[in-house]
């Protein structure tokens, strides 16, 4: 094996979880530590945030909404703190997956709330998959498989440069690592990896582009976003030399998603979005403002722009609050779906609900914290700030609660100090 995929050797010390002031934590290597839930405390977390109302918005945040001052935290079911700000977040099954920048992992259960396990590595995490009951995930310049069920580290490999995104199938890991060099404050190449399930590397693949998007292909193989110098998009098959394909307008590629049936969303820097099947890709939309988050509705796709715009292939514009950092589809305030917005203007955040066949605005809520995650999954939505709280809510929930009068703020203010005896006893 390529001793350069090889993380340098560390002991992996399991504890149960001593409070993280603690001599145990402390003295276990950072890159490995990982603690597991006390059931006491776990069930007296869950009992105490059952369907209540959450904690009041930080200052800074005004905490009123289009719909009669509902808040973030007043709408979800389920509200956890990652330590600092959130970078990736996931929901499978049962599982609530979330990522921090300096390094957390933690998986909770969506439908008790309580935490499973934790594993902190050397952050930030920037990607994960999830296959075979295992757990990929990618931080700041290696990859590791963790068992899904346990949280146990199996193995870990390092890579070149900043370990960027991963995907797995059928056996196959697939890793990206980007190489940034400062004296021409760019990105130079990117490494494209592949590792059997064992951790053992198999294959590996360097191009002088950063990806922006990496997306399991329905052939086996993976598909590239990229940057400049050549944009457009990349095909990599295991045993197969890289195959370079161009779009039409050569803009470089600034976000991507995966579609429905087999489809790729790429946004572009000058805020076009092309759809490819296959090898080929068509082009729509224009505007001089990059895209800065894409979903799938459908046959459809909505893309958020870093001007504010919020376009749909189905004709409609509308215009968020500021920049868009994140949008998703997700539980709408009556009943099916609605796109989820988050967006970012200097003094504040805005959480916008849309009508995805018109972009009319459905619920407006404010936020004291940059969210630049939010994942949907099954009737849920999940959002995370640069804080590190983590926000679930539920569409019975949403729509009931949309309907209700806001919780006056002393409640909230006595919410708050339970939250925080709450959080004492968690860490104790």
């Amino acid at each position: 094996m390529d001793a350069r995929a090889r993380a340098p050797t560390r002991q992996h010390t399991r504890a149960s979880r001593p409070h993280r002031g603690g001599d145990r934590l402390a003295a276990l290597p950072r890159r490995f530590r990982r603690v597991s839930a006390r059931q006491s405390r776990a069930a007296l977390w869950r009992h105490c945030l059952s369907d209540l109302p959450t904690r009041k918005p930080d200052s800074g945040a005004s905490g009123c909404g289009a719909m009669g001052g509902h808040t973030l935290e007043g709408l979800a079911s389920l509200v956890r703190n990652l330590g600092s700000a959130c970078t990736l977040l996931r929901i499978a099954d049962d599982d609530l997956l979330a990522g921090s920048q300096e390094g957390e992992l933690i998986c909770w259960s969506v439908e008790s709330g309580t935490e499973r396990w934790r594993v902190e590595v050397d952050g930030p995490l920037s990607d994960l998959a999830i296959d075979g009951g295992r757990v990929y995930a990618s931080a700041s310049a290696s990859l590791h498989a963790i068992d899904l069920d346990t949280g146990e580290i199996l193995w870990s490999r390092g890579l070149e440069g900043a370990s960027d995104y991963v995907q797995a199938w059928d056996g196959s890991v697939w890793a990206v690592s980007s190489v940034y060099e400062i004296e021409v404050s760019d990105y130079t190449e990117s490494t494209v990896w592949r590792f059997d399930g064992m951790g053992e590397l198999q294959e590996r693949w360097t191009v002088p582009e950063r990806a922006w998007h990496f997306g399991l292909h329905e052939d086996g193989g993976v598909l590239l976003g990229l940057g400049r110098p050549r944009c457009g998009f990349l095909r990599i098959r295991s045993g197969e030399e890289p195959e370079h394909h161009q779009i039409e307008g050569d803009s470089p590629v600034t976000v991507g998603a995966c579609g429905s049936s087999g489809r790729f969303l790429i946004g572009h820097s000058d805020g076009s979005v092309s759809t490819i099947v296959g090898s080929d890709a068509k082009t729509a939309g224009e505007g001089s403002s990059p895209v800065r988050a894409i979903t799938g509705h459908g046959d459809d796709w909505i893309a958020g722009q870093e001007s504010g715009q919020v376009v749909s292939s189905r004709g409609w514009t509308t215009t968020a609050a500021g920049s868009v950092d994140s949008l998703s589809m997700g539980p709408s305030t009556s009943e099916g779906e609605a796109v989820w917005v988050s967006s970012w203007k200097g003094d504040g955040v805005r959480i916008s609900v849309l009508d995805p066949d018109g972009g009319g605005s459905l619920l407006e809520l404010d936020h004291g914290h940059r969210t630049r995650h939010i994942q949907a999954s099954a009737g849920k939505v999940v959002l995370g700030d640069s804080r590190g709280r983590i926000h679930l809510i539920e569409a019975g929930v949403l729509t009931r609660r949309v309907k209700e009068s806001p919780v006056p703020a002393s409640d909230d203010e006595n919410r708050e100090r339970l939250m925080e005896r709450l959080r004492q006893l968690r860490g104790s």
